[in-house]
Order: structure tokens, then sequence, then C-alpha cells
């Protein structure tokens, strides 16, 4: 794709996470008619306006642009790219008043391999944003991975895979074995949220397992933009897509995953 095509796709991304952004600001004391979809995993008629917010600005640009999004799913417009939307991520902390929610869009042109990202934080009102070879920015300035390179000094966020017991005999056995050689752990509830602030050097680590690509495709290619690295915590052979990562700066990802492994 050629670079001013990329360029719109991205001003139109975040334009589309400002919009959705200040939706969910001006409706969070709502009515937000909460659902569950699973342990732990909650949804609102926020996440579906979110989205439909987020869908409606992209596609009067990009008519022939496809949709994956959280809760809508798969929409077939064209021959265009994907736009994978993660509407709230973080809908618990949205729904009890907490900050640590999250907008994300990325784009892609082939699958599993986005070229933009947008993460927005509406309550700090923080754009983190990136497109592939153009470098990872926070309100418009570069950022960059930490330059640790001491495990004992890291931030490393991480959450418990509350929807997916099957991992918790793993994450529990990894969990013991990085307490004991990093800094400090932090959990702020979005994925999205943790991979950009790893990216922009405010930590240095992140892990979870059972996660989906809508909730980090648009933080890998910011990620990897800012110079860290992404890797499976347990490689699957059967498919090219893992919800359980590790992502780290550079200096680090060695430790990280023979630790993890």
């Amino acid at each position: 794709m050629q670079y001013n095509a990329i360029k719109q796709r991205l001003d139109a991304a975040i334009e589309a996470a400002h919009l959705a952004g200040e939706f969910l600001i001006s409706n969070q004391s709502g009515d937000l008619k909460t659902t569950m979809k699973g342990r732990s995993d909650f949804v609102t008629v926020m996440d579906v306006e979110s989205e439909r917010i987020i869908k409606e600005h992209l596609h009067s640009l990009f008519p022939e642009d496809n949709f994956l999004g959280e809760e809508m799913g798969l929409e077939r417009n064209g021959d265009g790219g994907t736009w994978v939307i993660d509407p709230i991520d973080g809908t618990t902390n949205y729904i009890r008043g907490l900050p640590g929610y999250t907008v994300s869009i990325a784009y892609e042109e082939e699958r599993w391999n986005p070229i933009i990202g947008v993460v927005f934080d509406p309550i700090l009102s923080e754009m983190f944003h990136a497109h592939k070879g153009g470098g990872a920015f926070l309100q418009g300035k570069p950022i960059y991975c930490s330059d640790t390179d001491r495990q004992n000094e890291a931030i490393v966020f991480t959450s418990p895979p509350m929807r997916y017991p099957k991992h918790f005999d793993a994450f529990m056995e990894n969990y013991k074995n990085i307490c004991r050689g990093i800094g400090e752990l932090r959990d702020y509830g979005s994925a999205a949220l943790h991979l950009a602030y790893v990216a922009s050097g405010k930590g240095d680590a992140f892990i979870e397992y059972g996660l989906q690509y809508h909730d980090i495709a648009a933080g890998t290619i910011i990620l990897e933009e800012a110079g860290g690295a992404i890797s499976p915590i347990m490689p699957d052979k059967r498919s090219e897509w893992t919800g359980s990562i590790i992502a780290t700066n550079l200096a680090l990802h060695s430790w990280f995953t023979k630790t993890l492994q």
C-alpha cells in the first residue's frame, strides 16, 4: 500500500478513536445494559455503539474496506484490507468507573499482520499510534521501548486468565518464576494499553494468556515500531494465531522467553 493511502487510513483511525472515546466518556454514567458473554467477560450497549461509530466513520471514507469487530464479527465490503476493532478494551473498568479502558483500531492487508495501529485512552486523552515503517508515537511525539536490560529492574504488566481457567496452572507457575526475577508488577485492565505502555517505555514487558486478536492487533504494530518484540508463550503449530503472548523491549526478550517457556 502506498504511503498516501496508509496516511489517510491512519488519520481516519485516529479520528474514529477520538469520536468513540468522546462518546464513551459522555455516556459512562448512563444505563449501560450490561450482559455477560462468558466468565469475567462483559459487554454493554456502549461496546456495540462504540464499534458502530468507528465502523460508520471508516466505512464512509473507505467503502471497500472490511471490518473485524469484537462485537459484530466479520463484515466484508469489497477488495480492501480489514479493520480490526476493539471498541472498549477493558469493558469491566468502563462499567465500574475505573480508568484503564481503551479504544483499539488496527488495519491489515494480510491476516495477522497489522500495518496501522491506534490505541486511545479516553480518560487521559492519550493517543498512541503507528504505521509500519513509520515509527510509533504518543500525542504525535516519537516513542521508544525502554533500554532496561536488568530483569530485576523491570516493570511487568500481567493479568491472570480469568476467562480461561485452563491456563491457570501455567500462569501461576510462570507467575512465580517471573516474580522471583523482576522489579514490579502492574495490571491496568487493557491489553492494548499494556502494549502501548511497553512501547512508550512506561513499562518493560507484558505477559498474558488467552487474548483475542482484536485485543492486541493495534498494540502489536505500535510495540514493534517502538523497537519492541512480541512472541507466543505457547506456540501453536495448528494455527498462525496464539492468544498467549510475551511482549518486551528487545533487551529483556531473551530472558522472558526462556523464563516463561
